[in-house]
């Protein structure tokens, strides 16, 4: 099992070894236990905890030593402010003065959460973060590896355990499960200190869209202020800078682009029965707003076609829409269909009054649990249903507040497999409204100076660094948990029952599951160990690059193929301008399909790594030439 933590003392220096997904607070020591084990599919990143005590004049040295098999990462945890307590329905305990037994803690307290990044050897006391890379081309096996902790003259290596499974997780794309936070990329140029649109803004932006991958992000939001600027009374769109913000973050691995609302309420007014553009703030529905909608919708959608975005591209017409402006909305929805067609319209929302006018439904968690007849209508009527959290809910909601267990947000892939969610949306990246490292719980931006205040956490999961952005564990929890998505979505095709099974033995429901990280990793051990049993399905490996422009039509015809005489297949998509030099798979041109390692059409691969597009005799093969090689290839294995 993957332990909880493992003490050891080298000389003055006390040594513990911690499990990612426990809250670790600097005040604070947790039980000692005697072994460690990571438990990881290919394709994902191992983390463990450690926190050095010890003597500040003779400070330890910890090096990890994986045998020369894994890529590792070492971080220096930062502790934050918990102010206040997350409320029982919402927001904190101040607004309604109840009380939330469903916490980690009592407020206040302080929590390690933010993750700067440190070169080895690390030195000196402070708690830190080991990630392994277990790439999906790791061979399965058990592999002795250790963490030596030296001081002086003394040195102790500390075995610990990591298990590669067969299963593989594929990168974030446009097939894996949906997920988005919305960001400020001027809240990235204002706490880095840098001019907005300047060369360095936009470098530091790729930092973040490569953090924002990693943590298997596959949607970025476009805001439309970012993007138009008034001239004379008229909107117009920098297309140019829209299309490198697009290819940044298309380049960093990200493959939905998300419109952001266009129109909202006027004033913040929540009873308003009329929407107002964003850009201009005029009705969106009388004929002053129709006429500059319409027109912003045609420079946009000049932009869309020319760069063949249309298939990638989702729209928000105004957030969290209700019963109350549900009729203006439907008008809005209906011009909207008009100027941009054929772009799904994408919602936070509630209101039944909306069925027709939205797309893509995104009820709060604790709405969707308690209208799940309406929402199950809406998919089957061809809808897709995300869910998403904010200010609420509280309780024992699952949400990503400080004061609430990192299980939660692992929660979130396996209540999508449970309950079919299509993905996850929050508002809160980087929406710092204070300095993150030393305030969590801030005002609500629509009533400063008053009980209504954000609860820890909310404006943000990850962290101005000093070169760059930092993540956060909830977001590291969000994403193992996104990983556990794609590995119990493997299980249920091969065998619902068993997927169900294990689903079930730890999660309920959005307010119903397993708090105890021990029993988590069992439920997660036994996934894995189910994919490991009678492995046979196909793995398959897409070689391309960004820019290449047969690799997503072979992606398409590949997937086609596959799901007509293979849809256990695992198939991954992989980025050739991503891998390290010394990666053998850079000996094959773009696009290349290797089917358990070895190319699907017979080629051999180049003697020297290089980027380089592939000529098929014939041209590019379709999906009817894909499907008799894969039947081929059937055939012979069997």
């Amino acid at each position: 099992m993957h332990w909880l933590m493992v003490t050891l003392v080298v000389a003055a220096v006390d040594f513990s070894l911690i499990d990612e997904l426990e809250p670790l607070y600097p005040d604070r020591v947790n039980p000692v236990i005697e072994e460690v084990r990571l438990d990881a599919a290919r394709g994902t990143v191992a983390g463990i905890h450690l926190v050095v005590l010890g003597d500040a004049a003779e400070p330890a040295t910890l090096k990890f030593d994986g045998a020369g098999r894994f890529i590792h990462r070492w971080y220096r945890l930062h502790d934050v402010p918990v102010e206040e307590n997350t409320g029982l329905g919402s927001r904190t305990e101040r607004f309604k003065g109840d009380v939330n037994p469903h916490v980690i803690r009592r407020a206040p307290f302080r929590i390690y959460e933010a993750m700067e990044p440190v070169d080895e050897p690390i030195v000196g006391e402070g708690a830190y973060r080991l990630e392994i890379q277990v790439p999906a081309e790791a061979a399965p096996g058990t592999f002795e590896t250790a963490i030596e902790v030296s001081q002086r003259t003394d040195l102790k290596r500390y075995p610990l355990t990591l298990v590669v499974h067969e299963a593989v997780v594929p990168p974030p794309g446009r097939d894996t499960l949906g997920y988005t936070n919305w960001f400020s990329p001027s809240n990235i140029a204002a706490y880095h200190d840098l001019e907005r649109w300047s060369e360095p803004h936009w470098d530091m932006m790729r930092r973040y869209a490569e953090l924002i991958a990693k943590g298997r992000q596959n949607m970025f939001w476009v805001r439309w202020p970012d993007f138009f600027s008034e001239q004379d009374g008229v909107w117009i769109l920098n297309g140019e800078r829209l299309v490198r913000y697009v290819d940044l973050f298309t380049g960093a691995g990200l493959y939905w682009i998300e419109g952001a609302p266009m129109a909202g309420r006027p004033g913040g007014d929540w009873g308003s029965e009329v929407l107002e553009l964003k850009l201009g703030r005029v009705p969106m529905t009388g004929d002053e707003g129709r006429a500059a909608f319409a027109d912003q919708c045609r420079q946009l959608r000049e932009v869309i076609e020319a760069n063949g975005w249309s298939d990638r591209w989702v729209q928000h017409i105004a957030d969290e829409p209700t019963d109350a402006n549900a009729a203006d909305y439907a008008i809005a929805a209906s011009m909207m269909r008009k100027h941009l067609p054929g772009l799904p319209v994408f919602e936070a929302t509630m209101s039944r009054a909306l069925v027709g006018a939205v797309d893509m439904w995104c009820p709060q968690v604790q709405a969707w649990q308690a209208e799940q007849e309406f929402f199950g209508e809406r998919k089957a009527a061809g809808d897709r249903v995300w869910v998403y959290t904010c200010l609420r809910p509280g309780g024992p909601w699952l949400n990503r507040l400080l004061d609430q267990e990192r299980l939660r947000q692992v929660y979130f892939g396996w209540g999508a497999a449970k309950n079919g969610w299509d993905g996850y949306l929050h508002w809160g990246l980087n929406h710092w409204k204070a300095d993150p490292f030393e305030q969590s719980v801030v005002d609500h931006p629509a009533m400063p100076n008053t009980d209504n205040r954000l609860p820890a956490g909310d404006t943000h999961v990850v962290f101005p660094g000093v070169n760059g952005p930092w993540s956060g564990l909830r977001f590291e929890a969000h994403r193992i948990g996104m990983e556990d998505h794609e590995l119990l979505s493997q299980l249920s095709a091969r065998n619902p029952r068993e997927a169900a099974t294990i689903i079930d033995g730890i999660f309920r429901g959005a307010d119903d599951y397993e708090t105890k990280v021990p029993r988590y990793r069992a439920a997660r051990r036994l996934l894995l160990e189910a994919l490991d049993e009678g492995t046979t399905a196909m793995q398959i490996e897409i070689l391309g690059f960004p820019g290449c422009p047969m690799t997503p039509d072979m992606e398409r015809s590949v997937r086609a193929a596959c799901a007509a005489v293979a849809p256990d297949a695992v198939i991954v998509s992989t980025d050739l301008s991503r891998l390290s030099e010394k990666d053998q798979r850079l000996r094959w041109p773009a696009p290349t399909v290797l089917v358990d390692g070895v190319d699907l059409f017979g080629a051999t691969p180049a003697a020297e790594p290089a980027m380089a597009c592939r000529v098929y005799p014939g041209g590019l093969p379709e999906k009817e030439a894909v499907r008799r090689r894969l039947e081929q290839r059937i055939s012979e294995d069997h």
